[in-house]
């Protein structure tokens, strides 16, 4: 799910596709072109030793230079994959977009290098997850995918979204860093267009990267062009790029407003040729503007987007390039890394080069010349073959979140496809293309509502052979080891299934979502896990030892590397899991002004007096909460920087004295020392004391000067004592059993309760008075996930009234601010997933 932040249509008709040698083809028909040279330069030491020494492990990101994803030397398979448990676990702290990791570890012998959202860089020891050294950048501007690449005694990663850097193998020292995008035009206000996503590759002396229209929250903004770099990897001297966009003065016609090109994942090598291979992305806007619909800014093909791309090691010079989607509306790049591979096509023995991306098809060229062997539908197609939207709203499947979004796997003659079937209904004016203006919001199938699947396909023929669907997003790429295939699917469900017949064979329920890759080597499949729930990266291993968690990592300057240890006593997991779980209230619970009571249960945790004793396996005592964020630093104490806690070994608390309004509670298990359970051992609910009453009422209900707001009859509870309005409106429902007064404040007070889960609002519309003051409860129950709220006059988001902070889960916000004085239809979303979105009605 790596480009599901950088949220058009298939022109070329499927099974009648027309080849063009040196020119440049029609719309609607696929593009190939063959350069003079067609052979690239070897490179007499291309391969680093390390990875010469390490082949039977993972030392590439995608296993090997052909990106096969395939570990058939490791000793998993059908026999005994029942056996796998964790062996290890190690505690992903970075959050972003879409979690806390998007990468593949690289495995060398004893060392697993790993690189989080934020990213920093780790050595972990293979056979305990403890940690050799970090290299601790903590930049939340880097938007993924990432990750290392390993050779000549180096470490190579981005370390900002404009530089890659080198690090010492043994130390994680930092060598050398190198800016690829001139940044200087940033101090007179200019808004920096391009950055880097990408775990690059390492081969012939060169460290191979790219640059992509877009960095954090701002994405093709005009002018913004993605390039392909070699960069020396002893001085990290730029040894050529190659730009993507054919013009890249001009970019089409219109440099204000068009960008595209780059790519996202892991260039292929033939080390036999020095050829490299290059899934390329897509051009934009997407799919219009007002003044521009259907992609009007930017005629013609859009050379060279939705390219496969030959080009040589060592010049970066085009060998062949085809373009399998023209003039592409939709965001549907042809990104995913190439697979290098045989095949035996029409009769014919031929080096084959696969690819495919978010249009949701496989493709199989001709490694030598680009032609086009045959092409696969995976996954849901509808209007995806549109060469132009009509008026109104267009459902399109694949969406711009959908299609084949993380790498795929091949062996024996097969391609494993993982899939994502989301919507999204275009308008021939609106954008997913987060820096363009003047455009509208397309509506994308919340993610939760999204399905996914894994398909096998005969690399011969192209032939699918099996289809297996999911309930949940798979975003967890394809890995085959030996006679199966694993992936796994966005809400943290392993699966391994038959390699030949398809057949599920095991599962397993991570610890967090997944939106990253796993790397394989002996017994053992290390797999990070950064959405939401405990994010961490896991050794499942033939006979682990079960939920094995080792201490995490301490806070770390970002420094020059250093040896990172954990801090003494943190290192404490019980033998069954600790729970907590509030009982009373419920969540939405409404309840009286006073004193509010919170009573848990807790399981497989003993609470100890005095606090403060030396920490011990299974004790330790409790945090109370009063809307207050959960602390989550491993290596400090459990004080929330804001809002009411109070330490206790006791099963409830009560706190007095709370004010009316919406509140939130929670819990959390902490050690002796008071540092929280690794992973996170909490509980919340959200809660409304005081403000309206519905439900039998028994008393006087009598107004004030000003109204009371809201029905005070139904049967959800007993209201005892007196209703009063105050002066001014009172908004605001409490339902449930009410004793005492309930007074409404002064002025119009609206107080709302939104909650982001799995990728998701719990809420599609929200109405308030005109003119009202707002406060917005907003609770973000994805860990390791930025949120925020916002709300804009539409989904053009040509004039905003509010937008909140940003915070990262699991965290909560009060969002104060005041309505639209005029009634009306507005719109609110989160401003780092767009499409989580709804109405906000001004009544």
């Amino acid at each position: 799910m790596t480009r599901l932040l950088r949220l058009l249509i298939l022109t070329l008709a499927i099974g009648c596709v027309a080849l063009f040698s040196g020119v440049v083809a029609q719309e609607g028909n696929a593009t190939n072109q063959t350069a003079n040279q067609t052979t690239g330069t070897q490179a007499a030491d291309g391969v680093p030793p390390e990875i010469i020494q390490h082949a039977a492990d993972w030392p590439l990101p995608n296993k090997d230079y052909e990106n096969s994803r395939a570990a058939t030397g490791a000793s998993i398979d059908k026999s005994n994959v029942n056996d796998l448990s964790i062996a290890w676990a190690f505690n992903i702290t970075a959050g972003g977009t879409f979690g806390g990791a998007n990468s593949n570890p690289i495995i060398m012998g004893d060392t697993v290098f790993f690189q989080d959202l934020y990213a920093n860089t780790y050595a972990l020891n293979f056979a305990d997850g403890s940690v050799k050294w970090g290299k601790i950048y903590n930049n939340t501007t880097v938007a993924g995918p990432n990750g290392p690449a390993v050779g000549w005694g180096k470490v190579f990663v981005i370390n900002d979204p404009f530089s890659l850097a080198a690090l010492n193998v043994s130390s994680g020292e930092e060598l050398w860093s190198t800016q690829l995008i001139n940044t200087s035009s940033a101090a007179s206000g200019k808004v920096i267009g391009e950055g880097l996503d990408i775990q690059p590759t390492v081969y012939g002396n060169l460290v191979y990267t790219s640059t992509v229209p877009g960095r954090g929250d701002v994405f093709y903004q005009g002018g913004a062009v993605g390039y392909l770099y070699a960069l020396d990897q002893k001085t990290g001297e730029i040894v050529w790029n190659f730009s993507t966009v054919d013009d890249p003065a001009s970019i089409w016609g219109n440099p204000e407003l068009n960008s595209g090109g780059g790519t996202w994942y892991t260039p292929a090598v033939d080390t036999k040729t020095g050829i490299t291979y290059w899934g390329l992305a897509n051009p934009a806007p997407f799919a219009g503007t007002q003044d521009f619909p259907n992609g009007a800014s930017r005629p013609g093909p859009n050379l060279y987007t939705n390219t496969m791309m030959a080009l040589d090691h060592a010049t970066g010079s085009i060998v062949w390039f085809t373009q399998v989607l023209p003039h592409d509306l939709f965001d549907h790049d042809f990104q995913i890394a190439p697979i290098l591979t045989d095949a035996n096509v029409s009769a014919k023995d031929q080096k084959v080069v696969l690819g495919a991306g978010k249009m949701g098809r496989v493709f199989a060229f001709n490694r030598d010349s680009g032609a086009i062997l045959w092409v696969a539908d995976v996954g849901r197609h509808e209007n995806d073959q549109l060469a132009a939207l009509p008026p109104g709203n267009t459902t399109v499947y694949p969406g711009a979140l959908g299609g084949v979004e993380t790498p795929m796997a091949c062996a024996n003659g097969t391609v494993y496809v993982p899939y994502v079937d989301l919507y999204t209904n275009w308008t021939p004016t609106s954008s997913l293309s987060l820096g363009v203006k003047n455009a509208s919001q397309p509506e994308t199938q919340p993610f939760n509502e999204g399905k996914g699947g894994l398909v096998a396909i005969e690399v011969d023929t192209g032939k699918v052979l099996w289809d297996k669907k999911f309930d949940a997003l798979n975003v967890g790429s394809a890995t085959v080891v030996n006679d199966l295939v694993f992936t796994a699917t966005f809400d943290g469900e392993i699966y391994a299934f038959d390699a030949v017949t398809g057949e599920q064979v095991w599962n397993f329920t991570a610890p967090a979502g997944i939106n990253a890759w796993p790397a394989v080597a002996n017994d053992t499949i290390i797999w990070p896990c950064g959405v939401g729930g405990t994010p961490q990266v896991i050794a499942l291993r033939l006979g682990g030892a079960g939920n094995v968690t080792p201490a995490p990592m301490s806070n770390s300057t970002p420094a020059a590397a250093m040896n990172v240890t954990s801090p003494a006593g943190v290192n404490v997991t019980p033998t069954a899991e600790a729970n907590v779980t509030i009982t009373s209230p419920e969540e939405g619970a409404s309840i009286a002004a006073g004193n509010v009571t919170v009573e848990v249960n807790l399981t497989n945790f003993t609470l100890v007096e005095p606090t403060g004793q030396p920490n011990a396996p299974g004790e330790g005592h409790l945090h109370y909460y009063l809307d207050a964020p959960i602390p989550t630093n491993a290596s400090a104490p459990a004080i929330p920087e804001t809002g009411g806690y109070v330490i206790s070994t006791n099963l409830s608390y009560t706190w007095e004295n709370v004010t009316p309004g919406e509140h939130n509670l929670s819990v959390q298990v902490v050690h002796n020392d008071h540092t929280p359970l690794i992973p996170l051992v909490y509980d919340m609910v959200n809660v409304t004391v005081g403000g309206n009453v519905t439900g039998n009422v028994t008393g006087n209900v009598t107004g004030a000067t000003g109204n009371v707001t809201g029905n005070v009859t139904g049967t959800a509870g007993n209201a005892t004592g007196n209703v009063t309005g105050a002066t001014g409106n009172v908004t605001g429902n409490v339902t449930g059993n009410v004793t005492g007064n309930v007074t409404g404040a002064t002025g119009n007070v609206t107080v709302v309760n939104l909650t982001a889960q799995n990728i998701a609002f719990d809420k599609s519309t929200i109405t308030v008075p005109a003119g009202a003051n707002v406060t917005v409860h907003f609770t973000n129950k994805d860990s390791g996930v930025q949120h925020n709220f916002a709300v804009y006059d539409s989904n053009l988001r040509s004039k905003s009234f509010f937008v909140g902070e940003i915070i990262t889960g699991p965290a909560e916000a009060n969002y104060t601010f005041t309505a639209p004085s005029d009634p009306g239809t507005y719109y609110f979303q989160c401003d780092i997933h767009p499409f989580m979105n709804g109405k906000f009605i001004a009544e």
